[in-house]
């Protein structure tokens, strides 16, 4: 698949540890402010292609409200970004279930490493979301990590960042 950098935007956030947990009911209000933020570059700044790193947490939900707004706007292509060839290999089975219909559903696939898990798969999976995109909506509370790191490089590279607070629900 060819990427147009233009109208591609990608996610990065926390995992469900510093969410409101790993249900996601417990984080509906962050939710639909992310579909409402989704669609605003859908409609406003001609988003059609959405990059998902598919770890656990804002990854996989914000690929799913992704493939559930395919149905409003059928033109609209989701990529999981994978950063390693066992990535799910740890998680327990209900999570490595909906990693797969993710996964499934999405219209490209690509593997950023084949290697097994190492240290540096995910900053190279972050690094290649960031690069194929000229959009980032990161939802981050501000601590340090692999989110933020993610976001100091997308700012480094010039990229359009819209910040979202999981708690507060503050845009900038």
């Amino acid at each position: 698949m060819n990427i147009n950098t233009e109208t591609t935007l990608c996610f990065t956030g926390h995992r469900p540890n510093k969410l409101n947990g790993y249900n996601p009911n417990d984080n509906k209000e962050l939710l639909f402010h992310l579909r409402d933020i989704i669609e605003y570059h859908i409609e406003n700044h001609n988003i059609d292609t959405f990059i998902t790193g598919m770890a656990l947490g804002i990854d996989q939900w914000a690929a799913k409200i992704v493939l559930k707004l395919k149905l409003k706007y059928p033109n609209i292509k989701l990529v999981a970004a994978i950063p390693c060839a066992n990535h799910s290999s740890k998680w327990n089975n209900e999570s490595k279930i909906e990693w797969n219909y993710i996964t499934e559903a999405c219209d490209y696939v690509h593997y950023v490493s084949d290697e097994e898990y190492t240290h540096w798969c995910m900053n190279k999976r972050n690094e290649w979301m960031v690069d194929n995109s000229s959009y980032v909506i990161a939802v981050h509370n501000g601590t340090k990590g692999g989110t933020d790191n993610c976001k100091q490089y997308a700012i480094k590279k010039g990229k359009n960042v819209v910040t979202v607070h999981p708690k507060t629900l503050e845009v900038n």
